[in-house]
């Protein structure tokens, strides 16, 4: 999957969550460097602390749906993963309790998709969760993440959802543990 389709799948709404908690000068920065065309369209001229978010976020949106500029999308999946690389790293270190390389992992089985998010939600927001999801195409199924990141809203981060709280039973019946929940590639 490449960054554009990975950006499309995410709404309007995180699209501009995403944008907005990167560093403008940094981003700028590479687009200057790496893709000069787009710079000089929407940025030239402007310092980036009077550039305003809606603005970057705007100019960027029109490249990444619009334009489907690889190279922008790559960036700011890049950028991304650096500015939120406590929740990046969390989430690779679970992938890898599954399989080492995790490229050979084809699919996480729902139970233990949900235990990870179950996870992380204690110390990062789902909103946040949703985007490292889709822009690093964690394997999830589109069920448990519509129904545990996307549905109801956001929450806060560390709030349990309603039913999932350590009281109630995996939904396999197994635990974790035995379950190696996932499927690799021949």
């Amino acid at each position: 999957m490449t960054s554009i389709e990975a950006f499309s799948r995410l709404s309007a709404e995180h699209f501009a969550r995403a944008i907005k908690s990167l560093d403008r000068t940094v981003l700028l920065d590479f687009l200057r460097r790496l893709e000069p065309a787009v710079y000089a369209r929407y940025f030239k001229g402007f310092r980036p602390q009077v550039l305003g978010r809606k603005r970057v976020t705007e100019a960027l949106r029109f490249e990444v749906y619009e334009r489907k500029n690889e190279t922008v999308g790559d960036i700011l999946t890049m950028l991304w993963n650096q500015q939120h690389r406590d929740l990046y790293h969390g989430m690779l270190a679970l992938v890898k309790t599954l399989a080492e390389d995790v490229e050979t992992i084809e699919k996480i089985e729902d139970p233990v998709a949900v235990g990870f998010i179950e996870t992380l939600s204690a110390r990062f927001d789902r909103e946040d969760i949703l985007i490292c999801v889709r822009l690093n195409e964690v394997r999830f199924s589109e069920a448990v993440t519509a129904e545990h990141l996307e549905g109801s809203g956001p929450r806060p981060a560390g709030e349990p959802e309603p039913g999932s709280g350590p009281e109630s039973p995996p939904a396999s019946g197994e635990s974790q543990a035995s379950a190696p929940g996932i499927e690799k590639k021949s």
